[in-house]
């Protein structure tokens, strides 16, 4: 059989930036507190690594929190699935309901 050459498509709509980007540190916190990291964000969704399961189609706010800046973002959970199983951790995808700055740069994306 020939080997069939396949093509990374982008499908993203923004390019993602590692972590919190420049703008924010990795940790966050989803209410009513579950710490979460930021694996990458961009200025509509972010995606974060959790040890408890997210549930989609959650309504709730992330806090982010950055060097000069702290933000409360309201957030919709889209999906989310294990990642790891030891230690057990999830990966999940939060949808923001309005556009976050989350900076310029782009080094390091995703």
């Amino acid at each position: 059989m020939a080997a069939i050459a396949r093509q990374a498509i982008e499908r993203r709509l923004e390019r993602r930036l590692s972590g919190g980007g420049p703008r924010f540190a990795p940790g966050a916190v989803l209410r009513p507190g579950q710490a979460v990291v930021l694996v990458n964000i961009s200025r509509r969704a972010a995606l974060v690594e959790s040890g408890s399961r997210l549930r989609p189609g959650a309504q709730t706010e992330l806090q982010l929190t950055g060097c000069e800046t702290r933000a409360c973002v309201r957030v919709r959970v889209e999906r989310c699935h294990v990642a790891r199983l030891d230690p057990l951790q999830y990966h999940g995808v939060v949808v923001f309901d309005d556009c976050v700055d989350v900076g310029a740069a782009a080094e390091g994306s995703e």
